[in-house]
């Protein structure tokens, strides 16, 4: 029997990838198969994103990045993921949080939110935690970090009827979603669409794994 030490292996930095308004785990699964497939270790946050708090969102954000395993907790935010994970790294800046994503996220309000919440049909299909977490408490866009940042330009959905300018991905303009400082790729796809993009996973993998 050999008495050599073996080596003590890293292990992989950890991804928790977060959903939008009205998506579940289950929309992110193509993004996060694809990273599980680059070595990283891949987690999903669910939270409901129509009722309750964003401070409650941001909060249970906060205890699953506490949880998680690995030297590095990167995060993705599809749309109103990203306003959670703002929010959570305002109000627990945790050292444990590496790189980010935000994927169609309105990090600078949205001009089709608003629209929707003059309505009472919209008021509804929204709900508390993006009309607070949007419009009326929006965090600021993280700072300090590494941020990855994807905006779509193929403006199908909601953008087409109240006539938002272009460009859009259907429900946000690509300025709302404009963070200083961070990386900028440019999808040609809708807002949903992203999430099953290959050139989107490939970035998304080349970037938790050093490169971009």
């Amino acid at each position: 029997m050999s008495d050599r030490i073996q080596p003590n292996h890293r292990h992989a930095d950890t991804v928790i990838l977060l959903h939008g308004l009205g998506g579940t785990d289950w929309n992110l699964r193509y993004l996060g198969s694809r990273l599980e497939r680059s070595g990283l270790r891949v987690e999903y946050y669910r939270y409901p994103s129509r009722k309750g708090q964003l401070e409650d969102a941001a909060r249970g954000l906060a205890d699953q990045v506490e949880r998680a395993g690995g030297d590095r907790v990167h995060l993705v935010g599809h749309s109103l993921g990203g306003i959670v994970i703002a929010r959570m790294l305002e109000a627990a800046p945790s050292p444990n949080v590496g790189r980010l994503a935000l994927i169609g996220c309105p990090i600078r309000g949205s001009e089709a939110v608003e629209a929707l919440l003059s309505t009472r049909l919209g008021r509804n299909l929204i709900g508390p935690v993006a009309w607070e977490g949007i419009v009326q408490r929006r965090p600021c866009a993280p700072a300090g970090r590494e941020i990855l940042v994807v905006a779509g330009t193929l403006p199908l959905g909601i953008g087409l009827l109240i006539g938002l300018p272009r460009p859009h991905d259907g429900w946000i303009q690509v300025p709302e979603t404009h963070v200083d400082g961070a990386r900028v790729i440019l999808s040609r796809t809708w807002h949903f669409g992203m999430l099953f993009s290959r050139r989107v996973a490939d970035s998304l993998v080349a970037f938790f794994n050093g490169g971009l």
